[in-house]
C-alpha cells in the first residue's frame, strides 16, 4: 500500500493535540525500549531518541522525521532485519 500525502487547503491549520508532557516519553515492549524527548540544539529543535538497552542515541530534525513518515513499510522491515553493530 502506497503512503498517501495529504495537502490541507492553504490557510487551513491542522489541529494538533495539546501536549501536557514536559519530560521524556518511554516507549517499550518485550523486545525494545526507547526514551524520546524534544531537545533544543543550536541548529533548532530535534527529536532525541535513546535506546538504553543498546546505549545508542540519534537526534532527528523535522526534515528527517518527515522523510521517515513517507517511507514504505518494506524499508522499515528491511532496517529491522539488519543487526546493529554491538
Amino acid at each position: 500500500m502506497e503512503p498517501v500525502m495529504e495537502h490541507p487547503p492553504i490557510g487551513d491549520l491542522s489541529e494538533y493535540p495539546a501536549s501536557s508532557v514536559d519530560g521524556p516519553i518511554v516507549v517499550a515492549n518485550e523486545f525494545a525500549d526507547v526514551v524520546v524527548r524534544r531537545v533544543e540544539t543550536r541548529n533548532g529543535m530535534r527529536l532525541d531518541i535513546w535506546s538504553p538497552r543498546r546505549g545508542t542515541r540519534i537526534q532527528l530534525d523535522a526534515v528527517a522525521l518527515d522523510c521517515l513518515s513517507y517511507q514504505a513499510p518494506d524499508l522499515i522491515t528491511e532496517l529491522l532485519v539488519r543487526r546493529p553493530a554491538p
